[in-house]
């Protein structure tokens, strides 16, 4: 399973994931470049995402430079519409003191498409913007639906389609993405579009559908219905729904910090050397703490968290202290990217209900 890609650098938080930041200001003519503009690049996030009729977060800007890398002061630079039938305000602008030139305002067009926006400057390649339109799914619905070649195009040459989807209260929804026509790839992303989960192929060897499981807090989350392989194109359908089925069979469970779950060992959950235990998989940024506990009246607690793709134990706790039978600890993780929580039991065979939360 491939787990971040380039759906995910692709989808900016409200704009701002993958922000490429420009030097200061400078003299507008730096040594050896004459004042000529030579170069134009992204000062904003290229791709973000709307939901139709509504002006983006992030401003799509540029900045503007001459041959020796020195910001320009006073270059005019068009912003234009380019697909998806949406408008800008403030289409001709100029570059301020730091070479840095923005567009007005940018609103989407009235269908759930990509929306592209182009940043030109004299005989300079143009910059590209892209904004990709969401629909919004109904929790608990199944929506039939289609990859087109309007769609929002990611960097790898596929299209996805975004929905947003509010989940009314904490707890585990499943989200399930089908098609006879292409290889389905599915992704589930908070509204600042930080990746919950992802998952290409569910099931049985062979089967090309997908599905991700999360336990999240209440609130408003992105959904991206996607293909594996570039270019694919057809109908699929899209379905969600709650779940009150605990943790089992060694399914990825993608979560969230914030939640409080009741959750259960049992004998049809992972086995190792006769240990029973639940994975849980949370995608983590760099700096980023957590703290988890495993509270259980009925099992003697045993957490532990490491990176996925590695069997190293990161931090591991079995009681908390000498009063308690229960687990806890906190993790700060040194870089980005998805972790495994283990819940088990240090007894052989034990079963019994529990208690996982993470904050």
């Amino acid at each position: 399973m491939k787990l971040l890609r380039t759906i995910v650098s692709s989808l900016p938080p409200v704009g701002l994931l993958v922000l490429q930041l420009s030097c200061g200001g400078a003299d507008t003519s730096g040594p050896g470049g004459g004042g000529v503009a030579t170069t134009i690049a992204p000062n904003s996030a290229t791709t973000q995402t709307a939901a139709p009729e509504t002006q983006v977060a992030a401003l799509p800007s540029v900045l503007v430079s001459d041959g020796s890398g020195a910001p320009m002061t006073g270059v005019p630079v068009t912003f234009t519409v380019t697909t998806g039938g949406g408008s800008v305000t403030g289409g001709s602008a100029t570059t301020n003191s730091a070479g840095i030139a923005t567009v007005g305002s940018w609103t989407l067009g009235a269908a759930p498409e990509g929306n592209t926006l182009s940043a030109t400057t004299g005989t300079l390649t143009a910059i590209k913007f892209t904004a990709c339109g969401t629909a919004i799914h109904a929790l608990g619905s199944t929506v039939d639906s289609q990859l087109s070649l309007t769609d929002c195009q990611l960097s790898d040459g596929t299209f996805i389609d975004f929905y947003t989807v509010t989940v009314p209260t904490t707890g585990t929804y499943i989200f399930s993405q089908t098609s006879g026509v292409f290889d389905t790839y599915l992704g589930v992303f908070t509204a600042g579009a930080v990746v919950i989960g992802v998952n290409d192929d569910f099931g049985a060897v062979g089967i090309t559908d997908s599905r991700v499981k999360v336990i999240v807090p209440a609130g408003t989350y992105i959904v991206g219905a996607n293909s594996f392989d570039a270019n694919a194109i057809g109908t699929y359908s899209l379905a969600s729904a709650a779940s009150a089925t605990p943790v089992t069979n060694c399914e990825d469970v993608f979560v969230l910090p914030g939640i409080t779950s009741p959750q259960a060992l049992e004998t049809t959950d992972c086995a190792n050397i006769g240990f029973y235990s639940d994975n849980y998989v949370i995608f983590l940024t760099t700096g980023q703490s957590i703290t988890v506990s495993m509270t259980s009246s009925v099992v003697d607690s045993y957490l532990e968290i490491r990176r996925d793709g590695s069997t190293a134990v990161l931090a591991a706790n079995d009681n908390i202290d000498a009063t308690t039978k229960n687990a806890q600890f906190t993790y700060t993780a040194p870089a980005s990217g998805f972790y495994i929580i283990l819940a088990a039991s240090v007894v052989a065979g034990a079963t019994g209900d529990y208690t996982f939360d993470i904050h």
